[in-house]
């Protein structure tokens, strides 16, 4: 696991770093589009090295993780084919409605209750990140079938 983290790290480090330096960084009044990028790529490299150092910790306790069971193998499976179905309807659907499906698959994939809550989850996610690329970063993300 440690491994992996550490793994994670380093895509996130190189992830900034490449995006950075071929994109144009920008700065914060106007960003680059290598800004985003990066700023991702920092993200995942702090989560990484938390991850990695978590991962230390509990093994100098003895800790050891738990074997993945069935239902999470299952689960694991169902976000993977909810991203890979987010990216097949995208262009079609727009980044609203795909958003939307994928944000209630992946809820249900987590097991989160009802059917009103995933929804208002995915309606939030959808519409939130849709107002923040548009508004914030002023990235024109498709449209699709709300396209006039």
């Amino acid at each position: 696991m440690r491994g992996f983290a550490l793994l994670m790290a380093g895509l996130g480090v190189a992830a900034a770093l490449s995006s950075a330096a071929e994109l144009g960084f920008g700065t914060l009044a106007e960003p680059g589009a290598g800004f985003f990028p990066c700023a991702v790529g920092v993200v995942l490299a702090a989560a990484g090295a938390c991850s990695a150092a978590s991962g230390r910790r509990a093994a100098g306790r003895g800790a050891r993780a738990a074997p993945l069971s069935r239902q999470g193998l299952s689960r694991v499976g169902l976000m993977v084919a909810s991203l890979v179905g987010w990216l097949l309807v995208l262009p079609v659907a727009g980044y609203v409605l795909a958003t939307f499906l994928a944000v209630v698959a992946m809820g249900k994939a987590m097991g989160l209750p009802g059917r009103l809550g995933p929804l208002l989850l995915a309606a939030g996610v959808a519409v939130g990140l849709y107002l923040f690329f548009d508004f914030v970063f002023y990235v024109d993300l498709p449209r699709g079938l709300l396209a006039p």
